[in-house]
């Protein structure tokens, strides 16, 4: 198994020591099952798979340019 060197605090080091010493496993156990919880976390797919089921959820026009009566002078240049 590769290793590999973490530089941390001492006070978060103490807080690892205590972690481990509670759950009667290595540093190294413990900092292996916090990467591997965090990346689960991260890897769920893309934005679209986790909002997907609120399209179509909003009423509205479908066409914004239908309120072109409200938007009136949008686009045109601020300038003089």
């Amino acid at each position: 198994m590769p290793t590999i060197t973490v530089k941390m605090t001492k006070a978060l080091h103490d807080r690892l020591v205590a972690e481990a010493a509670r759950k009667r496993t290595t540093k190294s156990a413990l900092l292996r099952a916090a990467y591997d919880k965090k990346s689960e976390i991260k890897s769920g797919g893309s934005l679209w798979d986790k909002i997907g089921h609120l399209a179509g959820s909003i009423d509205g026009p479908g066409n914004l340019s239908a309120r072109s009566k409200t938007l009136s002078g949008y686009g045109r240049s601020r300038r003089p």
